[in-house]
């Protein structure tokens, strides 16, 4: 598998590296389980630490998915599902390690086992953030078969920037103008309440099948 390669290799340890490095930084300013939660699940540090080395390594796989590749394939949807899969499966591990690193240095900083309702809030980042980095492998994945040159090209960018966008800038302004909590697409990974377990996964099916008709219909060249 892509993920196995050399150059994955060095995108693993480069990833490691920088998860240590932040969760080093933060236990520096921690001084309560409050404080240190709050600053792990920051809307800022998930948007410019923790998403853009996942976001390069989808863009790795995307890239290695060349036209010969699918041409050996069964298909373009089976070569779409080998490519989903891939990306997946990283975005998997990627969380999965972020998060028992982040429960080892819970343990050495503040020496004791988490309580029940911090193993739920713990469990619930993790989906959303699953969930939310599925989304844009999706959302990234179809502007690519644009036929638009610029978003064939920049579509990771595209897809992240639109993220940015709207968890930092769109969403704080329509919850200044209208007084309530509104949620658009990347925006339910931050959202309060329990409506991100319905919203989150539709997103995912209807960008889902959106992706499976736009392949179906692709041409290879």
């Amino acid at each position: 598998m892509i993920v196995l390669y050399r150059k994955f290799l060095v995108y693993a340890g480069g990833c490691l590296s920088l998860f240590l490095a932040m969760l080093f930084c933060l236990t520096m300013f921690a001084d309560g389980q409050s404080t240190w939660f709050s600053n792990l699940f920051f809307d800022k540090l998930v948007v410019f630490l923790l998403t853009p080395p996942f976001m390069f390594g989808a863009l790795l796989i995307d890239r290695s998915m060349m036209p010969v590749t699918i041409i050996r394939t069964k298909g373009r949807i089976h070569a779409l599902i080998l490519q989903l899969l891939q990306q997946y499966f990283l975005g998997f591990v990627y969380l999965t390690v972020w998060f028992i690193l982040i429960i080892f240095f819970s343990l050495f900083k503040f020496g004791s086992v988490f309580s029940g309702s911090d193993a739920i809030r713990i469990l619930s980042w993790y989906v959303r953030f699953l969930l939310g980095f599925l989304i844009m492998v999706n959302g990234s994945v179809i502007l690519k078969k644009s036929n638009n040159k610029l978003m064939k090209s920049a579509s990771y960018i595209m897809v992240y920037l639109i993220f940015v966008l709207e968890v930092l800038t769109i969403i704080p302004e329509l919850d200044q103008q209208f007084g309530i909590e509104i949620n658009l697409v990347f925006s339910w990974m931050f959202c309060n309440g329990t409506m991100w377990v319905i919203a989150m996964p539709v997103i995912l099916i209807i960008l889902t099948g959106a992706l499976l008709v736009v392949t179906q219909n692709e041409d290879i060249f």
